[in-house]
């Protein structure tokens, strides 16, 4: 078993330069894990004492949003590493990790690969390549985030409708281009885009509908500001008077079958 460990390990682009007596101390002094669906490999907030090779399966790394929404980072699969970056910076675990599909997993505590380290500085090289990797898909992901706002902020909900409809798969491999990559996991979290495009529609209708109806009650209020007003009171007592001298004059006017008055 050992010696099938220290086969994979060589292949793995991390160890690809590593000697076999070093893959072999490591292999040593590992652990294989084994997750099922949906379960919690490293939760976020918690301590990290070791790192993760995905041998065979795939996992999500997720954080959570300010109303609690699960925001996707990154989907890591086999032959890639989780939890390098608290090698370096020994801070809690910076994301949730879980499991989208059966997994299998070599742990390897970060007291063995300092060991290692220390032994042989070349391997530094490989763990910064890999992390350098890891940052250009940061970038490529937060330049993507902000496009995308920007559109939202511009009212331009169809582009990202668009983008989310073109991005479907539930597993997104590792050998698509880093945008591609960053707008599928984007795609999950900015599905929410459709349902924020019909409450601004909702609120537009609803203002639209409020000055309707402050519309009206300035008309009321402009036309009982005239109604008050004295000369509205003289208009209103001289059509009363035309209307009755009207009135009079036809009640006096002789009509043809009335015989005229002597003189």
């Amino acid at each position: 078993m050992s010696d099938d460990l220290v086969k994979y390990l060589k292949s793995l682009r991390l160890f690809r330069h590593a000697p076999d007596n070093v893959l072999a101390q490591i292999a040593r002094q590992t652990e294989t894990r084994r997750f099922v669906k949906d379960d919690v490999m490293i939760r976020e907030g918690d301590p990290s004492d070791s790192l993760f090779i995905i041998r065979t399966g795939w996992v999500k790394v997720v954080t959570t949003g300010y109303h609690g929404q699960e925001i996707l980072l990154n989907q890591i699969g086999p032959g890639e590493v989780l939890g390098e970056m608290s090698l370096i910076d020994q801070q809690p675990r910076s994301g949730t990790v879980i499991v989208l599909t059966p997994v299998s997993a070599i742990e390897v505590k970060y007291s063995v690969v300092m060991d290692v380290l220390d032994q042989h500085p070349g391997l530094v090289q490989s763990f910064l390549r890999d992390m350098s990797e890891r940052m250009r898909f940061a970038n490529a992901y937060i330049g993507e985030a902000i496009d995308w706002c920007q559109h939202i902020a511009d009212g331009d909900y169809d582009f990202v409708v668009q983008q989310v409809e073109q991005s479907q798969s539930t597993i997104i491999g590792s050998s698509q281009s880093h945008q591609a990559r960053a707008n599928a996991f984007l795609s999950v979290f900015f599905k929410m885009v459709d349902s924020v495009r019909r409450r601004e529609e909702a609120l537009k209708q609803q203002i639209q509908q409020l000055t309707i109806q402050i519309d009206e009650v300035k008309r009321q209020q402009a036309v009982q500001d005239i109604t008050d007003t004295e000369f509205f009171e003289q208009l209103q007592s001289t059509a009363k008077e035309l209307r009755e001298r009207r009135q009079n004059q036809l009640k006096n006017k002789p009509t043809d079958s009335q015989p005229p008055s002597d003189s």
